[in-house]
């Protein structure tokens, strides 16, 4: 009789173990449905920006991230940094593909997909340096006309003051 209730629970507990991996299985397969998408989504994003990153890369315009303060690079928008910051992911503008450099060896830079990008954990990060190129120009003549009142002030400040002398 002990056999028989040992042999019931372990069945219950089999059972439970495949609904169990039914759902990692099942949760699984819906991660890479959405990963899939995000991989269209910013390739898609990209290929509608591409006139436009051309347009400032013609012009020589350094890419910003808006998370990752001063750093910039010429070749395309900054994607995201990987936690430890020991990579950096960007888009060539010229060679249409995405990058990933090392910033402990030089910027060594090689290929990666879309992929690479989502799978590091920079979806959102990638999507917004791509968006931010909208913003790029905005922000290069906030900044150029902040250093403009800090001259001016100054240059008011001790001409005043030479004028005092």
């Amino acid at each position: 009789m002990d056999r028989k209730v040992k042999a019931t629970k372990t069945k219950d507990i089999i059972q439970e173990y495949e609904e169990l991996r039914f759902f990692y299985q099942d949760t699984e397969r819906k991660i890479n449905e959405i990963k899939d998408e995000q991989q269209q989504l910013l390739l898609r994003t990209i290929e509608k920006l591409q006139p436009e990153l051309e347009w400032l890369l013609q012009r020589n315009y350094y890419f910003i991230h808006p998370a990752l303060g001063d750093f910039k690079f010429t070749r395309g928008p900054i994607l995201g940094m990987e936690e430890g910051k020991q990579y950096v992911y960007i888009y060539d503008i010229k060679k249409q593909s995405l990058i990933k450099g090392d910033t402990s060896d030089d910027f060594k830079f090689s290929n990666v997909t879309a992929l690479d990008v989502i799978n590091a954990g920079l979806f959102m990060d990638a999507m917004e340096g791509i968006l931010y190129t909208r913003e790029l120009l905005n922000e290069y003549n906030n900044r150029i006309g902040t250093v403009y009142s800090n001259l001016k002030a100054d240059l008011e400040n001790y001409t005043r003051i030479f004028h005092e002398l």
